[in-house]
């Protein structure tokens, strides 16, 4: 008789019944959720609101808005949606199971050069997706951005795909040679391990305001042996010397912050890249580039999912604003023909 040994997952372990049932609980209610959006979307098709061309986000929610709001679905769906937050629940099982898991969760503080101290951008002051005080309103926010709300929630809705699609974002650039690589609004280092996955033998900088969710990339960084250099400075302006980089990259940065924001970090990593460098950004998809439905759908997740800058990302045009920089060779395009995630790649001319 043979047996098979199950490896357990050492986070998993150090987090007790409770937490662990009440994380599958969001997730099984996320779901549940999800179907109720679905008789959302089957009623405004059925009254003809998602026929024709998509010409503006703010027409189109005021009709479909009009239609939802007297359903009794869209009663239970936004209250599941307020209740549903995932990262309160994860603080809490955070403290209960603290002295388990603090091991886990430290040891690269001391690793980060913190250029901002408490003159953070006034955009930062926002609960971003339900996070009580915002992504440095707990001191371990990374570790529970992390290993609970991404790696134990989200992944049970989008499998290993929310990692891949990171992977093949990063291979996207022009080139296969870069050395000296930018992330930024790194967060906890998802992406910035799939850049140094593509790019092995690059130097790899991460930027980020989080002072949480930079301690805790740096910690994943120097457990998986790369030695990182994480700067918390504010992506418009990092105050790095000119010319520093050859690829400035970044994943699902620029629906984080305001429009004007957005075009000041298009400026300073046009300042940054060294001549024939490259800039790819990746984020959201323009509501110009989908259906009525797809615009509707997401920005009526957007409205009640926290993300405040979500409908300005999804409205502006980057190329303009990139062409207006002095970019050159500009594409935007869905990765690998689909319409998300969708990018941003452009050249800095050489000289």
């Amino acid at each position: 008789m043979s047996t098979t040994t199950v490896e357990l997952d050492p986070i998993e372990v150090a987090i007790d019944q409770r937490g662990r049932a009440e994380l599958e609980f969001i997730v099984a209610m996320g779901g549940a959720s999800g179907k109720l959006r679905q008789k959302l979307a089957e009623e405004l098709r059925s009254e003809g609101l998602f026929e024709g061309d998509f010409t503006d986000i703010e027409s189109l929610r005021e009709e479909t808005d009009a239609v939802i709001e007297r359903m009794s679905e869209f009663r239970l769906q936004h209250a599941l949606g307020s209740w549903n937050q995932g990262t309160p629940r994860s603080v809490a099982t955070f403290h209960r199971n603290q002295e388990a898991l603090l091991p886990f969760a430290t040891g690269a503080e001391q690793l980060v050069e913190d250029r901002l101290g408490d003159d953070v951008p006034r955009y930062w002051d926002y609960e971003f997706h339900g996070t009580t005080g915002g992504w440095d309103g707990h001191e371990h926010m990374g570790f529970i951005h992390h290993e609970m709300v991404y790696r134990w929630m989200l992944r049970a809705f989008y499998g290993n795909n929310i990692f891949e699609l990171r992977r093949k974002v990063a291979a996207a650039a022009p080139r296969d040679d870069y050395r000296r690589i930018l992330d930024l609004g790194s967060g906890t280092g998802q992406y910035s391990m799939q850049v140094q996955e593509v790019y092995a033998d690059a130097e790899l900088t991460l930027v980020d305001i989080s002072r949480a969710e930079l301690n805790y990339a740096l910690k994943r960084g120097q457990d998986a042996g790369h030695s990182w250099r994480g700067i918390r400075t504010a992506a418009e302006d990092t105050g790095l010397p000119d010319e520093s980089f050859d690829l400035v990259t970044s994943f699902i940065l620029l629906h984080e912050i305001p429009p004007h924001v957005t075009k000041k970090v298009l400026a300073e990593s046009f300042r940054l890249l060294e001549p024939g460098g490259h800039i790819v950004f990746s984020d959201v998809t323009p509501y110009r580039e989908g259906t009525k439905e797809m615009a509707w759908s997401a920005d009526y997740a957007a409205t009640y999912g926290n993300e405040p800058w979500w409908r300005t990302a999804a409205t502006l045009n980057l190329t303009e604003i990139a062409t207006e920089i002095g970019f050159v060779n500009i594409q935007e395009v869905g990765l690998d023909g689909q319409k998300y995630p969708w990018l941003l790649i452009a050249e800095k001319p050489s000289r």
